[in-house]
């Protein structure tokens, strides 16, 4: 009888040839089944020896058959000579089935494809409740039609195969059983060595004897949907392909649980010999074989000779711009995550005690990796890095975004594409970690100013300890000797027009390098380089560093966007630092849950007053400071970092949701190829600060990223924290000003002395008397404005030679 099929299909299904949920239906009573009734998968209670003999019985009958199929007479003739009952049960029964080479899956926090892991064989094990029952008829009908009658070994199936293959004068059916196939793919799959695959592959007598009795044994260990279902999932189907599954989403694009009539044909033509009838480069060879699967489909009554008729009419249509490469991170909307991934699970020693174990499990293990990447925060990154600074260019823009109070990386973009053509401006180095031999290749510049903020906070530096900070900073704490410029032997600030008393506040949002020199050096250095590691700079950053470099405040050393990125993200979670987190879940193909960077590691690095009360200063950098770029429609704050000679530029920021580090620079050589006159969509930029092209791609990025979240406000200041222990007083003295030379102003401007010339005051607009302090803006509370670029707008201010800036 036909029955509807779903989708439309119809499949005529005779009495004794069906799929049972519980097991196979067979025909005949028990005792008319070569080996037994079936078990359902269950060993029954038999004497197991007196059933092995009758089976040894039948090989030894079968042996002649056997081995004038496939063996010259002089071997046929030591088969049957050699497989007597006694021999066969010797030979071992338990076949190893160790689980199967499969690919594994980068997934976004959304369950979304990342990438696929491929190994040598590009597998991805299917359950059998995915496999269709029109694929399980194909393979049954091409390849071993009494299957569901027969206990492993079929002499009548090798008879038959022989008439059929005699009358076509070639092969077209194999003589060996589906369970015969499958433990000759478990042996091959095992081989570890050329020698071992050409003995398992070969046709030796003691071969094909041992693979009969495995046969045997694992048709009483599997039921035979479950031996069908290993046998799909461990077939070749050609191009790279292991398995139904990748098969059908290799060859059509589909998922095997949506293949239609002839695709299925066609997969299951293609194991005989997938190189002979490979669709794509011999296509009508696929197509007559795809054919006779069809005419088989009918012969057992499984479809009506006329659907057999409509998909021979099919035209083979398979995807034919298959990928070359090994995995997919290529191809990944997140590619540098993709590498990101697969190196932290390289270098877990979870996975394998070995490099060459870890890539067993990664390439092969059939991983299914849940990660932290959020799909709104990646794409809102990755556009932002994009339309700032086009792939094309040779300046590159590097963000990572992280999550606060977990750890969690939540995207990671670069304005790079993601491979190895270098004359196209691609690169595979992981500029959002890169870490040694090769080493990080930017300084933070003054994003690293924070870290002695929040240091000095901690010893009780209050908000209001003020210095007097010079244009040039001169001081053997930190001796420093440079060949050219006007500050030879001192620190100077980005803007020569940078002078006056300024507050921990002010010079913050100013970026003033002198105030943070003189502030280091009342500190020390080791204690911006503790603060820097325990919030979460990697230690191998800051390795051997003397208490006399005093440049580590304003961004001296080398360090990565993700060191800046969780080193903020600590300040945002109020002093709790967690190391970076790439997955939320990774299972092996088994099910059994790794705890691979799964975990959040989390724990207090910094009080809460202090942390809030950095955060609170830091507000102001995009209010009141050199950040005016970066703000967008949430409250935010961040530091700018500009790098001696435009080498590179920064910013790093936060909300209490995410934190970001934007890197801008020339990763083949940031000191050689400084951001100077960069042609860039349209613009020229003469020289780039942290507060131009990094602050505009930070906010523009958090727009994106924090679209539809709401609106969470900054922490306020700890009050205690600001006031602070030892600070709230001017922590050094203005140096006085110069003796007018000029002659003695009564005699230039008769009368001034009694009132005349400015209303009585005695004094010129501009001119400093002795004994009186110059107004800065700073120290008066004026503010400096600012610009569109978010920096101080004084006319004609430039940043000095040999100077980290703002």
């Amino acid at each position: 009888m036909a029955g509807l099929r779903p989708g439309g299909r119809f499949a005529v299904r005779p009495p004794g040839r069906r799929f049972a949920e519980s097991g196979p239906a067979r025909a005949g009573s028990p005792e008319d089944l070569p080996f037994g009734p079936p078990t359902g998968g269950m060993r029954r209670p038999v004497d197991r020896r007196r059933q092995l003999t009758r089976i040894g019985l039948v090989v030894s009958a079968m042996g002649v058959v056997v081995g004038l199929l496939a063996l010259p007479f002089w071997a046929a003739a030591g088969l049957f000579a050699k497989a007597s009952a006694d021999h066969f049960l010797e030979l071992p029964s338990d076949l190893v089935t160790p689980p199967l080479p499969q690919s594994s899956r980068i997934l976004a926090s959304d369950g979304s494809l990342i990438a696929t892991l491929r190994g040598a064989e590009n597998r991805q094990v299917v359950t059998g409740d995915k496999i269709p029952q029109i694929m399980r008829e194909a393979i049954v009908s091409i390849e071993d039609a009494r299957f569901y009658q027969h206990n492993g070994v079929d002499p009548q199936g090798v008879l038959r195969a022989a008439a059929r293959n005699s009358e076509a004068g070639t092969t077209t059916q194999g003589g060996s059983t589906l369970t015969q196939q499958y433990v000759k793919n478990v042996l091959l799959q095992d081989a570890t060595t050329t020698e071992e695959r050409d003995a398992v592959a070969g046709d030796s007598l003691d071969r094909k004897l041992r693979e009969l009795r495995y046969a045997v044994a694992i048709e009483q260990r599997f039921t035979k949907d479950e031996i069908l279902e290993r046998y799909l999932n461990i077939a070749y189907f050609g191009d790279g392909a292991y398995g139904v599954g990748t098969a059908a989403e290799h060859y059509f694009g589909v998922s095997i649980a949506d293949v239609s009539l002839e695709q299925a044909a066609l997969l299951a033509g293609l194991v005989q010999s997938p190189s002979r009838y490979d669709p794509v480069n011999h296509e009508e060879a696929a197509k007559e074989r795809r054919n006779m699967v069809l005419t088989r489909m009918a012969d057992e009554n499984y479809i009506s000779r006329t659907q057999a008729d409509a998909a021979r009419q099919m035209p083979i249509d398979v995807r034919r711009d298959q990928p070359e490469v090994q995995d997919s991170c290529e191809d990944s909307g997140a590619p540098f995550f993709c590498d990101y991934v697969r190196a932290q699970l390289r270098a877990s020693p979870a996975l394998g005690a070995t490099a060459e174990e870890r890539d067993r499990r990664i390439y092969e293990g059939g991983l299914v990796i849940q990660t932290t990447l959020n799909p709104q925060v990646q794409q809102a990154a990755q556009s932002a890095v994009d339309s700032a600074i086009p792939r094309d260019s040779r300046v590159s823009a590097t963000e990572v975004v992280i999550q606060p109070g977990t750890g969690a990386v939540l995207g990671m973009a670069v304005n790079r594409t993601y491979g190895t053509d270098v004359a196209a401006n691609q690169t595979v180095v992981p500029l959002p970690t890169l870490d040694k031999p090769d080493g990080p290749p930017f300084q933070p510049g003054s994003t690293f100013k924070t870290f002695t903020l929040a240091a000095a906070l901690e010893q009780g530096y209050g908000v209001r300890t003020a210095y007097y900070s010079p244009a040039c900073y001169e001081t053997p704490a930190f001796p420093l000797e440079r060949r050219t410029g006007d500050c030879r032997k001192g620190y100077q600030n980005a803007d020569p027009a940078e002078v006056g008393i300024y507050d921990m506040g002010r010079a913050t949002w100013d970026s003033v390098n002198t105030y943070f020199i003189q502030l280091e050096e009342e500190i020390g250095v080791p204690a911006v380089v503790e603060m820097a590691t325990r919030l979460g700079v990697s230690p191998d950053h800051l390795k051997d560093i003397p208490s006399t470099k005093g440049d580590v405040t304003i961004g001296g050393e080398y360090v990565t966007p993700m060191d800046m990125a969780v080193s903020y993200a600590t300040l945002a979670a109020g002093g709790i630092r967690c190391d970076p987190r790439f997955a939320s879940s990774i299972v092996d193909s088994a099910g059994q849950a790794l705890d691979v960077g799964v975990t959040p590691k989390c724990e207090r690095v910094l009080s809460q007053g202090v942390a809030d009360t950095v955060t609170s200063i830091l507000a102001g950098v995009l209010t009141n400071g050199t950040g005016g770029n970066a703000r967008f429609n949430h409250p935010a704050a961040g530091k700018t970092g500009t790098n001696d000679g435009f080498s590179s530029a920064w910013f790093v920021g936060y909300t209490p949701q995410i934190a970001a580090a934007v890197a801008v620079g020339d990763p083949n050589g940031a000191e050689t190829n400084p951001l100077r006159n960069i042609a860039i969509n349209g613009r020229t930029w003469p020289h780039v600060y942290g507060g131009d092209l990094p602050a505009l791609i930070f906010g523009q990025s958090m727009r994106g990223a924090l679209a539809g979240q709401p609106v969470q406000p900054l922490p306020a200041a700890d009050p205690a924290t600001a006031r602070g222990t030892k600070g709230g007083r001017l922590m050094n003295t203005p140096p006085p000003a110069p003796t007018p030379t000029q002659p003695s102003l009564d005699n230039l401007i008769p009368g001034f002395g009694q009132g005349g010339g400015q209303g009585g005051t005695g004094q010129i607009p501009g001119l400093v008397l002795p004994g009186q302090q110059p107004q800065s803006g700073a120290a008066a509370g004026q503010g400096v404005q600012t610009g569109q670029s978010g920096r101080p707008t004084r006319p004609g201010a430039q940043p000095r030679s040999g100077q980290q800036g703002r």
